[in-house]
């Protein structure tokens, strides 16, 4: 912005011209100007109108309503007219370019024509004015040749070397000698002269004399001749008063000052016949009162800041005395009437000019300190504070002296001393006595009261020794006796204070004025024992009538006891005089204490007084060792004292407390230990002779810990645990006091009692069986730990809980399978509940042994809940629920409808039943649970042929032996297996009462198991009975059930067992569990059944046929042997697997057990592969065997229901077993489950009629149902959108079955960018039309239905997947997209990309009449949508 000047009258001028760049040299004879720039204009504009604003803010508030419309209109035209110029000028300077160049030529023109013009005109002014008489000067002939032949110019006038040129300076020499000349006429100066003695401190240097007076001032003088006459000249002064304090390092005398008095003095030198002596009177009287005035200041900031009414100014006369008053009483308010008052005068002294500032004190101060009373006359430190503090320590010092006289007077050995650097009396109170313990006396400074001070001391009773002593100090003798009293509760407190106790002064008691408590001392002090409440040490403090520093204790012990519960008032019971001569008891370490059963003569009196002992500092002189004594041996042997007291109300013989060691510990042995109640005669003279030794301690800093030790020998077992190596066994009970009860009381007897009938139950378990245990990893008399398992990675742990009065089982892990879950947990207990009805070890580990394998093998199972597997998308439903009914019993539900009962056998086999059908008839269903057909021939398919359960016949299954025949097949065998159970039986009963014992004697694990119900008796009058329920012996499944998922409906009781009787295969013990909640409805029993799997169950006397729908299914044919059942799953089959048989159709097949290896178990139950499926048909969820049967049997199960929905299909009869034919209006359709392997569900399809339809589209669409619809996870909706699809027109289900093509096989598609799958079901990312899971095929007159595209992607990244809904028109033939709204943006722009290319695709091909565009707006869309990159769904 080109800038501008601002002209004399305040208008806007450029510089220049219009505009001008630069700022142009001013014309001659005008002022120079210099430009502004538009800116800084416009910023001054804005300024001045802000400025204004601010003023009109101010102002027009105080004007009238008129005067402020009138400067408001004033104010709006001026700053208008000013802001319209300074837009014209502006607009004048924005378009002042073209002038630029020209101004510049004009002005430059100008300017030379200016100078030319007055260049003449000075020329012709000269000519005429200043040179008319002008001449030259003659030649100046001797100067120039001066110059030209000496080179200089010597004849300049001399008036200019006298004024200009110095003269030569004196030398150092004759500087040196005239001052020391000079030094010689001040020295004979100074001795003719007459010299006060306060100025002989004089210094004469350099021609001058320095007189200094310390603290007043400092004069150094001159003479200027060597003349008598000549008067001393005052070269400089300096006052030396200084104002530490209040002077801030000033000069306290003004330069002006200095000089005022520095006239004065030198006047006086030149006029008085005695100058010295003149200058030292002036200087020095004034040099006092300014320190007077000084001190005065001083004062007056001492009571503004600091001292307050502590200090009094009474009277200040400047230049002569400043009086003031300390510790005025009346001004304090501490007494009234007459007082003395102290005061402190500064003065000048009138006699005597020539002396410092004195100082007097009244009352005068006492000759008791010289060193204080030096200190306090003196006031060379210029300071009114240390003055008075200087005063009062001698005055404090005074009034400490006099309290000691007193305390002399009264006591001759007194060893109260004064400390004189703050005035303190230190007074001995209890001898011996710490500097801590010592009464101190101090003397306010400020108020020269009295101040006591005593570590520990409550506040108020200080306040009442102060009020006391300051109004009469003999008082004081009285307060040192009160003292005395509470000094030594102090030291008790204390010395007691690291025990657990609690002191009290009072202690009410119900019964103080008849007891002997109520005679005791006044000064007293009650020490309750917390871990012993019910006991107190009473500690009597007694006056030593010989020494008023002494004192004589006393000790008692106090019993006392609650009455009306324990918030009733206490009762004293006993009380107690320890003896005399306790410095003794304290230092015999081996002496135990008193006992309270002891009684024992207080000594009211000594024969001397204690002696007195030398100082010692810290708190060795305060601790009463013989009293800590008392209280921790007390504390010690009273819990001994009660536990033997317990213990011999009890009845238990032992040998009473005694002193183990060097006499530092207590002990108390038992001699005998009381029976325990269920414990055999021989067991516990087994344990009585194994128990050498059994001892209670106390353990711990608290005293509240009781550890009795057990030593015992001939322990049954041998553990691997690296301490239970020893040929004896020490075992350590430890026992926790209650706060609520005394330590040692009943409680801790009770907890002992309760572990030595834990030890002897386990005990009697542990002898019954020691010889036939396997490894065992820790017994150590409370607990046993086994470990079982192949890798003996598992293991058990057994205990007898006290509490329930019941063996406790905990299952683990060690090892490497460290920190893995065990897999018995599922049915911890029902193993409790057994092995507590039959404490049997053997019978135990034979258990976990046999269900360890199978309970693997169902841990694996899917228990998670699953949403959208049925209509109900948002309900969730549970896979498997593990139900365990007993300790061999597992029931696996399926997702609430169908039931699989697996009985765990000995020699690796389990039994598998279907749970549907009732224990007792095999004619009922169970409620809640539905029979799965097929599953005998599916069971059938996982039985291995080396098992002797493979040995029975076709037709054992359908026709099986009557019952006497069944059980008489072998009768060898069977005679032999009774006849060895019944000796079995003999020698337990025989064993039992040998020892005692409920537990008899198991054989090894090494020999065949026997039956775990041989203790079940036969009923021959049951025996004729036809019914299933037959096989079964007597009891019931023990345990709480394990209930399924919330998420999914639950079954009712009965579906869970509810009305059946115990099989051989339910329970390993036979006998009836009296924690299950279901009663035996049937009566019938059955012989003893050996444990071994090839013996078969009777048949059943009554079939009903029809009962379980699709049961024909059973009897398919049987495919190639050699076929895969497992996929590539690394759990495969036995290879010694034959085919299944093939059974006749009975509805209870199923019910029959079918026995399995654990290795088939184990294939059965693991995640595998679907087996014969291509890998890339295979879908992503992994599931079992047994899932892949049942999730089948319900797709099925489904299927009909939905056939029967569909109005576009008709079932069609079918005689084969387990078949579903349907047809729609051009297809025939037939679903079974494949013959092969039973696992998957498998369509074929036949067209009605010769069509449109190749064989290669019908195999797509059985592979797509087998792989899609009725896989894994085998869901209800799925499956119903795909029977929509089956019953679309034949144009557009052949469109859908080429689409489901490119899903299965992608890879001969190898031209498109994107993968297709078609959805049946609407995924969770899709748009958000209807909730996830729901169908997503709708057929009316319009269809609906949804893609997902996968882009292919080389490289190894995560692809991009979209959801597609598409729709089709079958009037029009259109297909679009779907309008749904979407939520993302991304999505969104995906959603418009597919719509534009199917909308293009629809422009170039439209549809013709008849034809299905659905394929190929597809095909386009994969061939031909591109994303952009960062686009996802």
């Amino acid at each position: 912005m080109a800038p501008v000047q601002i002209g004399s009258d305040g208008q806007l001028v450029p510089l220049g011209g219009p505009v001008v760049s630069g700022p142009q040299p001013p014309p001659p004879g005008a002022p120079a100007t210099q430009g502004v720039r538009l800116s800084l204009l416009i910023e001054f504009l804005l300024q001045r109108t802000y400025h204004e604003i601010t003023l009109l803010a101010e102002l027009l508030p105080r004007k009238t309503d008129m005067e402020r419309k009138i400067e408001i209109v004033q104010f709006a035209s001026r700053t208008r007219q000013l802001f319209v110029r300074l837009l014209g000028l502006v607009k004048w300077a924005s378009n002042a370019g073209k002038v630029e160049k020209c101004a510049m030529i004009s002005s430059f023109l100008d300017q030379q024509t200016i100078l030319f013009v007055d260049t003449a005109d000075r020329l012709a002014s000269l000519a005429r004015d200043a040179l008319v008489h002008a001449r030259l000067p003659s030649f100046a002939i001797p100067f120039a040749i001066d110059v030209l032949t000496t080179g200089s110019y010597p004849r300049l006038p001399t008036c200019i070397r006298d004024k200009i040129i110095p003269p030569d300076p004196i030398t150092k020499v004759e500087k040196q000698t005239t001052l020391g000349q000079l030094n010689q006429i001040l020295r004979h100066r100074l001795v003719t002269t007459d010299l006060p003695p306060q100025l002989a401190n004089l210094t004469v240097a350099n021609g001058r004399v320095k007189f200094r007076v310390e603290g007043e001032f400092e004069a150094t003088l001159t003479v200027m001749g060597d003349d008598p006459d000549i008067p001393w000249r005052l070269l400089k002064l300096e006052i030396l008063v200084e104002d530490k304090e209040t002077g801030d390092g000033r000069t306290l005398v003004h330069s002006l000052q200095v000089n005022f008095i520095h006239e004065l003095v030198q006047a006086r030198l030149c006029a008085d016949d005695k100058p010295l002596q003149d200058m030292y009177n002036c200087l020095h009287s004034f040099c006092l009162s300014l320190q007077l005035e000084v001190l005065h200041s001083q004062t007056l900031m001492l009571i503004r800041e600091r001292w307050g009414d502590l200090v009094q100014e009474e009277r200040y006369v400047p230049a002569k005395y400043l009086t003031l008053t300390v510790w005025n009483q009346q001004v304090l308010g501490r007494k009234t009437g007459t007082a003395s008052v102290h005061k402190v005068t500064v003065k000048i002294d009138e006699l005597d000019g020539s002396k410092p500032l004195q100082i007097s004190h009244e009352p005068p101060l006492p000759a008791c300190d010289s060193k204080l009373m030096e200190r306090a006359m003196k006031i060379d430190h210029l300071s009114v504070e240390k003055l008075l503090i200087d005063s009062v320590h001698a005055r404090s010092n005074q009034k400490l002296q006099e309290l000691k006289a007193i305390l002399k007077t009264n006591n001759p050995s007194d060893s109260s001393f004064i400390e004189t650097a703050l005035p303190t009396l230190v007074i001995p109170i209890l001898e011996p006595c710490g500097r801590s313990e010592c009464l101190h006396i101090f003397v306010d400074l400020h108020s020269g009261m009295f101040q006591p001070m005593l570590y520990g001391l409550d506040q108020s009773m200080l306040d009442d020794i102060e009020k006391t002593v300051n109004d009469d100090m003999k008082r004081i003798l009285s307060w040192l006796q009160q003292l005395k009293f509470w000094l030594g509760e102090q030291r008790s407190r204390q010395s007691v204070k690291h025990l657990p106790t609690v002191c009290s002064d009072v202690l009410h008691l119900s019964n103080s004025a008849s007891h002997p408590v109520g005679t005791l001392s006044k000064h007293k002090l009650f020490i309750k024992l917390t871990r012993l409440p019910q006991y107190y040490i009473v500690v009597e403090m007694l006056e030593v009538p010989s020494s008023p520093t002494a004192l004589q204790y006393k000790y008692s012990f106090l019993s006392v006891s609650q009455l009306e519960g324990d918030d009733g008032p206490i009762c004293a019971q006993l009380l107690q005089h320890f003896k005399p001569n306790l410095e003794h008891l304290v230092q015999d370490t081996s002496g135990r204490g008193a006992r309270p059963g002891t009684k024992r003569k207080g000594s009211g009196d000594h024969g001397e007084p204690e002696p007195k002992k030398p100082k010692r500092s810290g708190e060795m002189c305060a601790f009463n060792k013989e009293l800590a004594h008392l209280v921790a041996m007390c504390d010690t042997n009273m819990p001994f004292i009660g536990l033997r007291t317990e213990l011999s109300n009890m009845e238990i013989a032992n040998q009473g407390v005694q002193v183990e060691g060097d006499g530092s510990s207590h002990a108390i042995r038992l001699l005998n230990i009381p029976p325990c109640k269920g414990v055999g005669e021989e067991t516990r003279r087994a344990l009585e002779r194994s128990l050498l030794d059994c001892t209670f301690r106390l353990q711990g800093r608290n005293n509240r810990t009781w550890v009795a030790e057990l030593m015992l020998a001939n322990c049954p077992l041998n553990s691997t645990h690296s301490k239970e190596q020893a040929s004896t066994r020490h075992v350590y009970l430890t026992y926790e006091n209650p706060l609520s009860e005394p330590v040692g009381g009943r409680k801790v007897v009770e907890m002992f009692l309760n572990d030595w009938n834990a030890i002897s139950q386990l005990y009697q378990c542990v002898l019954n069986y020691s010889r036939a245990l396997p490894e065992v990893r820790l017994y150590n008399y409370r607990k046993l730990v086994l470990c079982y398992g192949t890798t003996k990675g598992s293991s058990v742990t057994i205990q007898w809980n006290s509490n329930t009065q019941r063996f406790h089982l905990a299952l683990g892990t060690v090892g490497p399978n460290s920190g893995c879950s065990n897999c018995h947990n599922i049915i911890l207990h029902q193993l409790q509940e057994m092995f507590n009805k039959s404490p049997n070890v053997m019978q135990l580990l034979q258990v976990l042994s046999d269900t360890q394998a199978p309970l693997n093998a169902i841990n694996k199972l899917p228990t998670v809940p699953m949403l959208g597997l049925t209509q109900r998308t948002n309900t969730a439903y549970q896979c498997f629920s593990i139900l365990p009914q007993s300790p061999t019993h597992i029931r696996l539900a399926f997702r609430s409808m169908y039931c699989i009962d697996i009985y765990c056998r000995s020699r690796g086999v389990v039994a598998i039943r279907d749970g549907a059908y009732s224990l007792f008839d095999n004619t009922k269903i169970v409620e809640g649970f539905y029979p799965a057909p097929g599953l005998k021939t599916f069971l059938n398919m996982f039985v291995d042929s080396n098992q002797d359960a493979r040995r029975r016949s076709v037709n054992e299954d359908d026709n099986p032996p009557s019952p006497v025949g069944g059980d008489m097949m072998d009768s060898g065998l069977m005679s032999q297996l009774q006849a060895q159970q019944q000796q079995q039986l003999q020698q337990q009963q025989q064993s039992q009462v040998m020892r005692g014992g409920t537990g008899g004697v198991y054989q090894p694990l090494t020999s065949p198991p026997p039956n775990y119900h041989a203790n079940v008796t036969p009923s021959p009058s049951m025996m004729p009975t036809q019914s299933p329920g037959n096989i079964h012996a007597s009891g019931s499944p023990s345990g709480v059930l394990r209930a399924p998922s919330p998420f999914g409906p639950t079954p009712s009781p009965s579906s869970l067992g509810i009305a059946m009787g115990q099989t051989s295969f339910a329970s390993p013990h036979g006998a009836l569990d009296p924690s299950s909640p279901y009663a035996m409805v049937s009566p019938s029993h059955r012989g003893p059944w050996p444990g071994s799997p090839q013996v078969s169950g009777p048949s059943p006397g009554a079939r009903i046929h029809g009962m379980s729908p699709g049961n024909p299914s059973l009897h398919s044919p049987i495919p190639d042997p050699h076929s895969p059942r497992a996929g590539n799953s690394s759990q495969v089959m036995p290879t010694s697997m034959p085919p299944p048989r093939k059974l006749p159709q009975r509805p209870w097949a199923a019910s029959i057990p079918t026995i399995l290896t654990h290795n088939a178990l184990h294939v059965l139950l693991l995640p595998s592969p679907t087996p014969c499926l291509v890998p890339g048909l295979a879908g992503s969820y992994l599931c079992s065997p047994l899932e892949r049967f049942l999730g089948s049997v319900i797709m099925r199960r489904h299927l009909q229901r939905i056939i029967q929905q569909e109005a576009n299909l008709s079932i069609v009869n079918s005689n084969e077993p387990g078949v579903i034919m349907f047809k729609t209006d051009v297809l025939k359709c037939r679903v079974a489950l494949n013959p092969k392997n039973y696992q998957t569900l498998q369509l074929k399809v036949t067209p009605e009629n010769t069509g449109p339809w190749s064989q290669e589209e019908l195999q797509v669409l059985e592979k797509f149902f087998e792989t899609r619809v009725a896989g894994p996870p085998f869901k209800y909706n799925t499956l119903n959108a795909f029977t929509k699809l089956l019953g679309a027109p034949t144009n557009i289900l052949r469109d859908c079955v080429r689409i489901m093509k490119l899903e299965l096989f992608p890879d001969q598609a190898a031209q498109l960018k994107w993968n297709v799958q078609f959805c049946l079901t609407i995924p969770p990312s899709a748009p958000p039309i209807a909730p996830p899971g729901t169908i997503a095929v709708v057929l009316k007159s319009k269809m609906l239905f949804f893609l997902q595209l996968t882009q292919r992607i080389p490289v190894p990244q995560e692809p991009v997947s979209i959801i597609v809904p598409i729709v089709y028109d079958m009037a029009t033939g259109l297909t679009q997209q779907a309008d749904i709204p979407r939520q993302h943006s991304s999505s969104g722009a995906a959603a418009l990309m597919v719509s534009n290319i199917l909308k293009r695709f629809n422009e170039l091909h439209p549809a013709r009449q008849g034809e299905c565009t659905i394929f190929a707006s597809v095909h386009e869309l994969m061939a031909n949508l591109s994303l952009p990159p960062g686009t996802r769904q």
